[in-house]
């Protein structure tokens, strides 16, 4: 019987220190910085994928229209990077606005990775524009070769400063 006794006296004991205010408590801030982190990889995941099916398909197109003298297919070529492109923007601008929703004090740094990829848009605009004198063979050979130089450059710089932005996040 003391037994029975002890038994309930320390399962009630048990019941009665579970249901005490020890509740986890939600640390909104760690939810808030786990989203963000979350949402800054999204944007180094989508900076990637404009650097790899963007640009370098780009500047790809300019050797093929180099070579490949075909307006139609370059045309229909350059529209579909173009597609990608315009998707991949309008995904990093509505994630950029969520950084800043969860976090104000990146907006600094968002405002600043804008303005690199406003870069990176005119440079490869730049490239389709050397492509297309290419395709059309309105540019030597030793001309484009130099200006696909400069601005393979260009674009190498302001990919590296996105990164470091990215980094920065």
């Amino acid at each position: 019987k003391q037994w029975y006794q002890r038994r309930v006296a320390i399962t009630a004991g048990v019941i009665i220190f579970v249901r005490l205010d020890f509740s986890i408590s939600v640390d909104e801030n760690r939810e808030a910085r786990q989203k963000v982190a979350y949402l800054v990889e999204e944007v180094s995941n989508i900076c990637n994928r404009i650097k790899n099916n963007v640009s370098d398909e780009m500047i790809d197109l300019v050797g093929t229209a180099k070579t490949n003298k075909d307006m139609k297919a370059f045309k229909n070529s350059r529209k579909e990077i173009e597609g990608v492109y315009k998707q991949l923007q309008v995904d990093l601008g509505n994630i950029t606005k969520k950084i800043t929703s969860f976090a104000p004090t990146l907006t600094d740094k968002i405002i600043d990775l804008n303005k690199k990829e406003g870069e990176r848009k005119a440079v490869i605009t730049s490239i389709a524009g050397l492509a297309e004198k290419a395709a059309s063979d309105k540019i030597n050979v030793k001309a484009l070769n130099e200006q696909l130089n400069g601005l393979s450059d260009k674009l190498s710089s302001v990919q590296g400063g996105i990164d470091d932005i990215i980094t920065l996040l």
